[in-house]
């Protein structure tokens, strides 16, 4: 056979399958190899009051009439009733009194420094900027911060899952409430290939993100 047209008939069956600005391993082997392009893409979450500071604030729970006042850990576990109305007045305004956490302040410290790490605040309340002030002056990082509003789990459920149909596929979620990473695990098994870590906050400390 001559080599000239073997060897052309052998490109033209396998040239389909290259793409401009691939690269492949071993080129004289028969069967090409992709090199692994899959990339690592890292997302960093975490809560906000009693993971990162302890904050003077509270929030008034109202129903027919009667108001219950509950802390920042006794609203993450909260179990909202038909009638409730949440007044969050004193989470809005600006954190005047508040106690870092500091071996978390440290975690959060050191996602932020890893350029190709995506960190971010993830807090129920309804408002992101008293907190994204308050880690500014107190600590001068600026941290993306995403307010859901809410108590109920799965709305940092929905956000994290929204992040890993972005792509991100290397996840560390650090939050107080107990109720909060047990409904983020149900995403390992929704998504098996997604490297997701959830960890409860008296564990931190012992994590290297």
């Amino acid at each position: 056979m001559n080599l000239e047209y073997y060897f052309a008939e052998r490109i033209n069956q396998i040239a389909p399958k290259f793409e401009l600005g691939k690269v492949y391993s071993n080129l004289s082997a028969f069967a090409f190899n992709v090199v692994n392009e899959s990339k690592v893409k890292k997302l960093r979450i975490f809560d906000f009051d009693d993971t990162l500071a302890k904050v003077k604030a509270n929030v008034i729970v109202k129903n027919q009439g009667k108001e219950t006042v509950l802390r920042p850990a006794e609203f993450a576990v909260y179990d909202s009733k038909p009638g409730d109305t949440f007044d969050f007045r004193e989470f809005n305004a600006v954190i005047k009194k508040a106690a870092p956490i500091q071996n978390n302040i440290k975690l959060l410290k050191s996602a932020l420094n890893s350029p190709a790490t995506k960190t971010t605040i993830l807090t129920a309340r309804l408002l992101g900027y008293p907190v994204k002030k308050y880690l500014k002056d107190q600590f001068n990082l600026n941290v993306y911060v995403v307010a859901v509003g809410g108590n109920d789990p799965m709305k940092k459920v929905h956000y994290i899952e929204k992040e890993i149909q972005k792509g991100y596929n290397d996840i560390i979620f650090i939050d107080d409430s107990i109720k909060n990473v047990n409904a983020v695990n149900s995403l390992k098994e929704k998504y098996p290939s997604v490297k997701l870590q959830t960890i409860h906050t008296t564990e931190a400390e012992h994590v290297s993100l």
